[in-house]
């Protein structure tokens, strides 16, 4: 059983922008060439996060960073 963390506002703003750098950077990538390397190394680097915070804060600030920034959710980014 995993115990959540507490988090902060703090800690969720700063979540949120690193996530939406790293959003912006797959995007951009994904626009250039959607099968490259880039592209991929960018959605690894998203799924990375995601799952860092899961594992560190747990779930629900895994799902309120993910929701806030547009993420899709983790298991639809493993596939």
């Amino acid at each position: 059983m995993q115990l959540e963390a507490h988090i902060n506002a703090e800690t969720i703003e700063r979540l949120e922008e690193q996530s939406e750098l790293l959003l912006r950077n797959y995007q951009a990538e994904f626009a250039k060439d959607p099968t490259s390397q880039a592209t991929e190394s960018s959605r690894s680097n998203m799924i990375a996060l995601r799952h860092s915070i899961n594992q560190i804060y747990g779930e629900t600030a895994a799902l309120e960073v993910a929701n806030a920034v547009g993420f899709a959710p983790a298991s639809s980014l493993d596939e």
